[in-house]
């Protein structure tokens, strides 16, 4: 039996992609493995929101490749720029259907010759305007290559962590930003699908369930709003957990904070700025402003113990002068953040801002360097303030002795005494230990 692992680059929504094909494969016969050295094939899902983010793509495939692996490539960087990953023993496919990837595959298998030429494009599902026949808003469809009565298949050896897509595409006009180009017009996942896909994924082992898309808070079922998806898998026997995985400032309104508050529902946000200097945000085509941001996340704070904040940041946009990256410095030191993704910009083909001149590298990279500087103290800082509080773990796994796992506000813990994995326990801090925090095991959460 052919044995296939898998691997990705970038965001929730790009690990859900790789866990969904993995699971594809695995229907049509594959054995999937974890560990891609014990693989014959290695399918990488990659990314393209940044250069750094295709560099890093382009070194997982050739070292898969270099090892001898056949290596099928899917996602946006293959999307955008396919020719970039084209080499012997590499089949392209940045949308593809997975029972004709399948059938390539076992081609291959059966006859290595077959398809080992340089660069093997296979079955595409549509191209980067596949969604052309759907409106700006979106529309809800089953899952992609799935029948309507036919729930999406949870990935074999699913994690106590289920990244599940339940929305894809994007309606946004932001300038910098090339995913928008390659994802299509919004969709979304129907509500009876992603319970489905939930429960299948509690069954398999999975506690916490994080709801993904690239514009999440867009997700829609007829009159269902992503408040009521929250609620819905909430409310489902057996999960411990449901977390978001990011959401824009629009979306964060008065019946997404009411969905925050049931007990089941993660104590952690993911809304990205970008910029917190209003000329930056507007030629980056945001649709807010610094204020308005602030004003959009200050019901977090109403919450019970309140909500961890996390946030994306672009440093070195062309536009950005020195007085719009200090009042970026200024909002990741503010304390609002408890973690923040920090980036150089980079030109990204077909957007509106690769047309612009960029600044030096050196002020680029003086910038990146002083804002990830802020990050990290922003997430020290939030690790200290979790030592000496109660706190709800779910346990992920066992290693070097300790159970590890992370709690509702997406702190990583590192725990002695009595878990298992899976569980989800309560437990003390008492130490920092690097980017986690120790601590002990203090009692079980019931059901």
């Amino acid at each position: 039996m052919t044995r296939v692992a898998g691997g990705f680059v970038g965001c929730k929504v790009s690990q859900a992609d790789g866990e969904e094909a993995l699971a594809g494969l695995a229907a049509a016969g594959f054995e999937v493995v974890a560990a891609r050295d014990d693989a014959d094939v290695v399918v990488v899902h990659t990314c393209c929101v940044t250069a750094e983010a295709e560099r890093k793509s382009r070194r997982m495939v050739r070292r898969a490749a270099a090892a001898g692996r056949r290596v099928v490539v899917a996602g946006c960087a293959a999307a955008l720029r396919p020719e970039q990953f084209v080499a012997e023993g590499v089949t392209v496919a940045a949308r593809p259907d997975w029972a004709e990837v399948a059938a390539l595959l076992s081609g291959w298998a059966t006859s290595p010759g077959v398809a080992s030429s340089s660069g093997d494009v296979a079955g595409q599902r549509g191209g980067v305007g596949e969604g052309s026949r759907e409106s700006s808003r979106g529309e809800t469809r089953p899952a992609p290559g799935a029948a309507d009565d036919e729930a999406p298949r949870a990935t074999p050896g699913v994690r106590t962590r289920l990244v599940l897509k339940v929305q894809d595409g994007c309606g946004g006009v932001c300038s910098y930003c090339a995913v928008r180009l390659v994802r299509g017009r919004p969709w979304s996942k129907r509500l009876d699908q992603a319970l489905a896909a939930a429960r299948s994924g509690v069954a398999a082992g999975g506690g916490e369930v994080v709801l993904s898309g690239i514009d999440l808070g867009a997700w829609r079922d007829g009159e269902a709003r992503l408040p009521d998806l929250v609620t819905a898998v909430a409310g489902l026997p057996g999960v411990r957990r449901v977390r978001l995985s990011s959401i824009e400032p629009r979306h964060v309104d008065e019946e997404l904070v009411r969905a925050l508050r049931q007990p089941r529902v993660a104590r952690h946000l993911h809304v990205p700025l970008q910029s917190a200097d209003d000329r930056v945000l507007r030629d980056m085509r945001r649709p807010y402003t610094w204020q308005g941001y602030l004003a959009a996340v200050r019901g977090l704070q109403d919450l019970p113990d309140g909500v961890m904040l996390s946030t994306d940041v672009i440093v070195g946009y062309p536009t950005e002068d020195e007085a719009a990256f200090a009042r970026t410095l200024e909002a990741l030191e503010s304390g609002l953040f408890g973690r923040a993704h920090v980036f150089a910009w980079s030109p990204r083909p077909g957007t509106a801002a690769a047309e612009l001149p960029s600044l030096p590298p050196a002020v680029v990279k003086r910038r990146l360097r002083r804002a990830l500087a802020a990050a990290e103290a922003a997430a020290l800082a939030a690790r200290r303030a979790a030592l000496g509080r109660e706190a709800e773990v779910l346990v992920e796994e066992r290693r070097d002795g300790l159970w590890r796992g992370y709690s509702s506000e997406y702190i990583r813990y590192e725990l002695h005494g009595t878990a298992r994995r899976g569980e989800l326990v309560t437990a003390v801090a008492d130490e920092l230990a690097g980017g986690s925090v120790g601590g002990r095991v203090t009692g079980t959460v019931r059901s």
